[in-house]
């Protein structure tokens, strides 16, 4: 994905303190947008990517120099979130959450180094937790930045929003980062799945969505809405598009003036970019 930034006229550098940003960061990527949730319009997004996975040293340093290069961070926001991308990650039910325990259930799932650190995120609407770990030299670096910052996994909003807007008929979620999908079905207000999963080719992608559809005993019509690292030329689109009678790209919210489609379509960074609207 091609570096990208672009901004309205209407956004002004001196009146920050009224705008919400939102952060992205995974070891491959920086991505941030700026929303006028007022006005109801996407100011401004930008996008580096690294090309390949960065170690946390080269991690670092990178986001260091985005954030020391770039004039729209060294301002004060009405709100700044943050979310990590990451596989390390698991939801636990309200009934079981014990924030004492979080280290002993997090580390019988993923492995966890010396330089990361447990997180966790309150699902309201289906009373669990996203319980993640994000590098604690991240989590310093941004602390020191934006004072007031909110770290989020990025299941967090995904999960939300699909509770928030989604349909009562049964409805199949995906959203791609680099070298994994994050996977939702839901129905009615319920989140029937929820899973990542990495996949290398197109074929990887539809096997596990046509898996999930025999598993759940879904119609092979129900609809698959897609957001993230696609579009519509790419080999994972054109086969699912292929093979499932009911698959659409998600757009942004209506409500919200978003001037950047010709260069950025509305789902690429949809994640990130509903954020402030949902939790």
């Amino acid at each position: 994905m091609k570096d990208i930034f672009a901004k309205t006229d209407s956004c002004n550098i001196n009146k920050t303190s009224t705008y919400n940003l939102s952060i992205q960061i995974s070891q491959r990527g920086y991505t941030y947008c700026i929303l006028d949730t007022y006005a109801k319009e996407y100011l401004a997004i930008k996008h580096i990517g690294y090309g390949m996975e960065l170690s946390d040293e080269n991690l670092y340093d990178k986001i260091k120099q985005n954030l020391t290069n770039d004039p729209f961070m060294g301002k004060t926001y009405k709100s700044v979130d943050m979310i990590f991308v990451t596989r390390k990650s698991i939801i636990v039910p309200n009934a079981i959450f014990d924030k004492t325990k979080l280290k002993d259930l997090t580390s019988a799932n993923f492995p966890i180094s010396d330089k990361e650190e447990i997180q966790f995120n309150k699902l309201k609407s289906i009373s669990s937790c996203d319980v993640f770990v994000i590098p604690s030299y991240l989590t310093t670096l941004m602390v020191n930045t934006f004072p007031e910052i909110n770290f989020y996994h990025e299941g967090t909003p995904f999960i939300e929003n699909i509770i928030k807007n989604g349909s009562e008929e049964p409805t199949i979620s995906v959203n791609f980062y680099y070298d994994f999908m994050d996977i939702a079905v839901s129905q009615g207000g319920k989140i029937l799945l929820y899973n990542t999963f990495a996949y290398q080719s197109a074929t990887d992608v539809l096997y596990c969505i046509q898996s999930i559809i025999t598993k759940l005993k879904l119609d092979k019509k129900t609809a698959v809405k897609l957001t993230g690292y696609q579009d519509a030329e790419s080999e994972i689109y054109q086969l699912l598009y292929k093979y499932l009678p009911n698959v659409t790209f998600n757009s942004l919210n209506s409500n919200y003036e978003y001037s950047f489609s010709n260069e950025i379509p509305e789902h690429t960074f949809h994640n990130m970019m509903i954020l402030p609207c949902v939790l």
